[in-house]
């Protein structure tokens, strides 16, 4: 079993103090975020580690912001630490669940994750059920017939290109490929 830790300065937290912290807890291999260049790339240093992990190694934050996921993003990153057979160790938990072990704060976080999952659902449909009441239908609007026989025309007799005929018609690539093959 190896500790691997991981420092983010996430929110005016300090590097220093992480490590610090980490490095009390035992850990000798910590891993400080580089990469912040794009936001593509946030926690790509966060991502090797996680490849690198094997069954019986723990990955130790000093708080679990540090992480920088929302909670349904850590339940699913929860998930591939326990597929990976490693397992995650926050050492400053929140207060109100310091007294848990390890596996009952994931346990708590997957119960949050799931509990957010079905609220943001219920919010959705309430809200689409709230708009089809008030006579607004989801999707894309529909382009009318005239536009559609231009767009069928453009690309049968003057041999437009699609691209040529989305511009002329101002519609998207995809739909002018879509009335362009209706017809056929």
């Amino acid at each position: 079993m190896t500790k691997y830790g991981y420092a983010y300065s996430a929110t005016g937290d300090s590097l220093e103090k992480q490590v610090e912290t980490l490095k009390k807890y035992g850990v000798e291999n910590i891993i400080i975020e580089s990469s912040m260049e794009s936001v593509d790339n946030v926690h790509a240093d966060l991502n090797d580690l996680v490849a690198s992990l094997e069954t019986g190694d723990q990955l130790v934050v000093q708080r679990l912001i540090c992480i920088g996921k929302s909670i349904i993003q850590l339940a699913d990153f929860l998930t591939v630490l326990e597929e990976k057979g490693a397992s995650l160790v926050v050492v400053e938990k929140a207060t109100e669940l310091s007294e848990l072990s390890d596996e009952d704060y994931a346990r708590a976080i997957r119960s949050f994750a799931k509990m957010e999952k079905d609220i943001i659902r219920e919010r959705t449909s309430r809200g689409l059920e709230f708009a089809r009441k008030n006579g607004r239908i989801g999707g894309r609007p529909k382009i009318s017939q005239e536009t559609v026989e231009k767009i069928q025309f453009l690309y049968n007799n003057n041999k437009y290109t699609l691209r040529q005929i989305a511009e002329e018609c101002q519609i998207s690539l995809g739909t002018a490929y879509k009335y362009t093959q209706e017809q056929k």
